[in-house]
């Protein structure tokens, strides 16, 4: 029998018993839609973690910190085409230190774009700006490290000079006015302005000191949705001149080491390399990224399961299929007879009723995605629209591109539109047999 005939046959025999048929698909049709609703769902709220994940952090960045190296084992690193090779001390310097040295060899390895040593304030700080003031997120960068790590100025410029910062775009919502105690309705801007920095110790008598110091707003950040939009940037020697009025000595880094560094790799593919290489070095390196990879598997397990779920009603649905192709068996008994009377074998007895089990698998997940991506998109529009009116609009603004709690992966109607054919043929087999073994002749008397 040809495709073009087995198609026109199973086409007259499902147009027999629409109503039927309507009914058989309908299961079909709500077991695939069950799967097109939780795996989506699934999707988006992974699409939503990892876009405040990749907001809180750049994925090819990496913090470095200084880890104790077990005493005697041989750490290695590649810097500059030549393996560097040491037997660690077990102690904190040297090969455990982040001293300049260390930094220059962390940036000789294949595939670092830019490195830089972070340092924060030893002790409080607020940022005044004549009679309003703020908190201080210090952080002291090298200077000629900050446009490797792909920092963009909204307004003024990046550079960070000695005396001058660069702060992030929302650093200026938090400036209030201490009489008032009141936040300010509209946040100053800051570009261009001169501010003063003031730090705050405490003498041995329990006595606050102050120390204030000028600075030059040059630059404000673009927006990220993570730390750096409430930060303020200074060189790392102007940092290390205020801790050490802090701390009362001033810090050698070419012999004590920083206590973190900032690693910014060409691609996050590059990153995990590097993360075993300055592991190995004796360091710690942590990533946004080995915190994505953790998400994607747990949401992997999520997606399974829910996905398993809406497999169930698709089952559900299975048995309703294969109850509808044993009722026709018996209702064209004679008509299966006189097909083999007229010359078809059981194969082409098994290939019609499989065929009409495929179709109907086939009609219900056409059904099911159109009803299934329809209902999904609904229920995430009016969840994201709820959850953002009640975080005041934080949620939107922290994860840029995403608008809804629901996600339907471009994979996921093919697979559903596949799997509900799959489930029609197996539901399709038994029937299909017994239809094949039917005698002629006892068919052919059947009333």
């Amino acid at each position: 029998m040809g495709v073009r005939e087995l198609l026109r046959l199973v086409l007259a025999n499902l147009l027999r018993m629409k109503a039927r048929v309507l009914m058989t698909a309908a299961g079909v049709l709500i077991g695939t839609a069950a799967i097109i609703v939780l795996i989506s769902l699934g999707a988006g709220l992974q699409k939503a973690v990892i876009g405040s994940m990749t907001s809180v952090g750049e994925l090819t960045e990496m913090r470095v910190m200084p880890s104790m190296a077990p005493a005697g084992r041989e750490v290695r690193v590649a810097a500059g085409g030549r393996v560097v090779s040491a037997v660690a001390t077990g102690t904190s310097t040297g090969e455990g230190a982040l001293t300049d040295s260390v930094l220059d060899e962390i940036r000789e390895l294949s595939g670092v774009v830019a490195v830089t040593p972070i340092l924060h304030l030893q002790g409080g700080a607020n940022l005044r700006l004549g009679r309003y003031e703020t908190w201080a997120n210090i952080q002291g960068l090298d200077p000629s490290a900050v446009d490797g790590f792909g920092f963009r100025a909204a307004e003024g410029t990046v550079a960070i000079g000695a005396g001058q910062a660069v702060v992030g775009s929302r650093v200026g919502e938090n400036f209030y006015d201490p009489r008032r105690g009141m936040p300010l309705e509209e946040p100053p801007d800051l570009n261009g302005q001169n501010v003063r920095l003031v730090l705050i110790k405490w003498a041995e008598d329990g006595q606050p000191v102050e120390r204030v110091m000028r600075l030059r707003i040059a630059g404000v950040l673009e927006q990220t949705g993570g730390e750096r939009d409430w930060s303020v940037y200074l060189s790392v020697n102007d940092v290390l001149a205020m801790n050490a009025w802090f701390t009362g000595q001033r810090q050698n880094p070419s012999r004590e080491g920083y206590s973190q560094a900032l690693v910014k790799a060409e691609s996050p593919e590059r990153v995990s390399a590097l993360q075993a290489v300055l592991t190995e070095r004796g360091f710690q390196a942590w990533s946004p990224l080995s915190m994505l990879e953790g998400v994607n598997q747990t949401f992997a397990i999520i997606q399974a399961v829910l996905g398993g779920i809406g497999g169930i009603a698709l089952l559900v649905a299975a048995f309703g299929i294969a109850n509808t192709m044993v009722m026709a068996i018996y209702e064209r008994t004679r008509e299966i007879g006189l097909m083999k009377a007229v010359g078809a074998n059981n194969a082409d007895v098994m290939s019609v009723f499989l065929a009409e089990a495929g179709a109907i698998g086939v009609l219900g997940g056409l059904g099911g995605v159109v009803f299934g991506i329809g209902v999904g998109r609904i229920i995430g529009m009016v969840a994201w629209s709820y959850l953002s009116s009640q975080s005041g609009g934080e949620i939107g603004s922290s994860m840029p591109g995403v608008d809804s709690l629901v996600y339907v992966p471009g994979w996921l109607p093919v697979f559903a539109i596949v799997f509900s054919a799959l489930i029609g043929v197996l539901s399709g087999v038994y029937p299909a047999l017994r239809a094949a073994r039917l005698d002629p002749i006892a068919a052919l008397r059947s009333e």
